[in-house]
């Protein structure tokens, strides 16, 4: 008969190939290894059946063994949370403290940080990361790494201090030097523009590694200028490139490089934003009512991370509460 342990689990890793999976008891922190075969139940929170390679390191489970420790059953635990693709939260080091979305949940030194297949540190996360949270009642017992991050190292900065930098969705960063930038892995746009000079570049930047850029090679022999056609959506509405007044109804003419760019309009608040130019033509369109709305959540996306007001409603605590945080793949897998 087989073994149905009451305890919960956390999946350390599983290896496909030998079709053993190794789990830490959360009760006791015993680790243990398992078998599975094609005759072991799988199921995920849902009660759905799925594979293995369904299952991620950090998942809590349930589970069913023979004596002999081959499983005949896994079942993602139901009584748990999972706080998904968060990219909004803080971490209080002092207090043992994780704060996401506006509420406040506690670890302690059981609590594990996976990141792919491996187990890293709590200060080797970064804000820029994508996180998956999962635990029971306020305490968080693993943190999964769903996107990284890894540095750009900027090199021979000499002709672009005090210019800017952008790297993909990153903010505009002002270049004091030869400095390091943490930017989320992936491939991104990176360009830099000051006083006449600048290009731009695809960079991929990889989990935990870092990518030397070297900025001569975006210099570019002579300065070079840009072509700016630009137009508002209000009406009538004014506009200034560093604090003076542009007529844009034809292409503006600008040096590569770094500009406050102010609009103002009748009946609209004042927008403004910076301008970073670094390519022979740009068509830029501005609806001052839409980007303010930008504008002002960028602003309280910088604020403390613990500010977050969202609802209670948003944060998944129970297994009826993740069903309608499921993934679009399980909708579609329920749809008959």
């Amino acid at each position: 008969e087989p073994v149905t342990d009451d305890q919960l689990y956390i999946l350390l890793y599983s290896n496909t190939d030998t079709g053993r999976i190794f789990v830490e008891s959360v009760e006791t922190g015993r680790q243990e290894e398992f078998e599975y075969n094609g005759g072991t139940y799988i199921y995920d929170r849902y009660g759905k059946s799925v594979t293995m390679e369904r299952l991620t390191s950090g998942e809590l489970i349930h589970i069913s063994y023979t004596d002999s420790k081959v499983l005949t059953e896994i079942q993602t635990a139901t009584e748990t949370f999972v706080y998904d693709t968060v990219t909004r939260f803080r971490i209080d080091n002092e207090k043992d403290m994780i704060t996401i979305a506006g509420s406040n949940y506690y670890y302690d030194e059981a609590m594990i940080v996976f990141s792919e297949n491996g187990i890293i540190s709590l200060n080797e996360l970064s804000s820029k990361d994508v996180l998956c949270f999962r635990g029971m009642d306020k305490k968080i017992l693993t943190v999964s790494v769903t996107r990284g991050h890894g540095t750009v190292a900027l090199k021979n900065t000499d002709v672009f201090q005090g210019g800017m930098v952008t790297i993909g969705n990153v903010a505009a960063t002002e270049i004091t030097g030869d400095m390091v930038l943490e930017v989320p892995e992936g491939t991104h746009i990176l360009s830099v523009a000051n006083d006449g000079y600048g290009g731009t570049m695809e960079i991929t930047v990889n989990r935990f590694e870092e990518v030397s850029v070297d900025l001569n090679a975006l210099k570019g022999e002579e300065p070079s200028y840009c072509m700016l056609t630009l137009s508002v959506v209000q009406e009538n509405a004014k506009v200034f490139i560093d604090g003076v007044l542009t007529d844009y109804e034809k292409p503006i003419q600008l040096k590569y490089g770094a500009y406050q760019l102010t609009i103002e309009a009748k009946g609209q608040e004042d927008w403004s934003g910076k301008l970073v130019v670094n390519s022979p033509e740009a068509d830029i369109k501005i609806d001052m009512e839409e980007d303010a709305d930008d504008n002002s959540s960028d602003e309280e996306e910088d604020k403390d991370k613990s500010e977050d007001e969202e609802e209670d409603k948003d944060k998944p605590q129970n297994e009826e509460q993740d069903k309608d945080n499921s993934t679009d793949e399980d909708k579609q897998e329920d749809e008959p």
